[in-house]
């Protein structure tokens, strides 16, 4: 061999090493495309769950705040004795409905009642014509299912209780708009669940579909099926985990706006509910798309070499 067929291979050789060099660059372009699509339709479905799942466990806080804070008022006889008095509102705290309880003095509305006439209506009467009263906030599970007008009666069973005050209907509405709410989001966050337990498999499922051939090569060389999984299914579990911190930092960067703008709503999202809520971010983020590769994997290995055509 001369000087110049050898010049001519090695230039023949340098256009070779070239095109595999490019095709090699644009496969793993390819792949960092595929995984970077996957991440960020995971990361988001997976936001959208954990909003959803802190509003439905939130609708029970509310739920429960709004019940315990309605108010029972025992309006007490005028000649009830102090030690009496002590003694009603000990037995009130500790009673199975009640959340709590406290004693308002007669003297105490008096003086709660001229703050907010502007003047003073006990020197104009010449007597307080207010009584002593015990206000009862009631726990939340009895306003939801306890009878109370059946509790109003066994209350002014008592010599000292004059009088219990309290709104039926309106108690009524709202424990039938809380369940109509509470029914509402668990079919909205049901729904949207499949839909995104979908969404990601469906992700998972396009990554698997572009590696076919790769994987039916493997399979016909003799690798075994989960030797052939094995390496998917760790790279589809880290995708869902990289996901599950971007939409954990989402869900972070959303509480930190709503404290800042809506204080009052974002005191219902209590510790338990958030930790609740990110740990299952965090399953499903492990859970489906390792599952869903597994599935896809299997179906493509079970098919023939024409069928990875279709």
């Amino acid at each position: 061999m001369n000087t110049r067929e050898i010049s001519e291979c090695a230039a023949r050789f340098t256009i070779f090493a070239a095109m595999s060099s490019k095709e090699q660059k644009f496969t793993t372009s390819r792949v960092r495309s595929s995984y970077l699509s996957v991440v960020i339709s995971m990361t988001l479905v997976l936001f959208v769950v954990g909003v959803l799942g802190h509003l439905v466990l939130s609708a029970k806080d509310l739920g429960k705040a709004v019940r315990e804070n309605f108010t029972f008022t025992l309006v007490l006889d005028e000649n009830v004795p102090e030690e009496e008095l002590k003694t009603l509102l000990k037995a009130q705290q500790l009673a199975n409905y009640s959340k709590s309880a406290t004693l308002i003095t007669k003297e105490d509305a008096a003086i709660q009642l001229q703050e907010d006439l502007g003047e003073d209506f006990v020197d104009f009467l010449g007597y307080n014509p207010l009584s002593n009263t015990i206000d009862i906030n009631l726990n939340a599970d009895f306003v939801a299912t306890g009878d109370l007008e059946e509790l109003k009666s066994s209350l002014l069973e008592d010599d000292y209780i004059d009088d219990v005050l309290y709104d039926p209907d309106l108690i009524g509405l709202v424990n039938e708009n809380i369940e109509k709410i509470t029914l509402l989001l668990v079919g909205a966050s049901i729904v949207l669940l499949i839909v995104a337990l979908a969404l990601i498999n469906s992700s998972i499922r396009l990554t698997i579909y572009s590696k076919r051939f790769l994987l039916k090569t493997m399979q016909l060389v003799g690798a075994t099926s989960s030797f052939i999984r094995r390496p998917y299914i760790w790279t589809s579990i880290a995708l869902g985990l990289i996901s599950a911190v971007l939409s954990t930092l989402l869900l972070y960067g959303l509480g930190v706006g709503m404290e800042s703008y809506f204080p009052s709503i974002s005191a219902l999202f209590s510790m338990q509910t958030t930790t609740f809520v990110l740990a299952a971010v965090v399953v499903l983020s492990i859970l489906v798309p390792g599952v869903s590769t597994a599935f896809a994997i299997r179906r493509y290995l079970k098919l023939r070499t024409n069928e990875l055509y279709y």
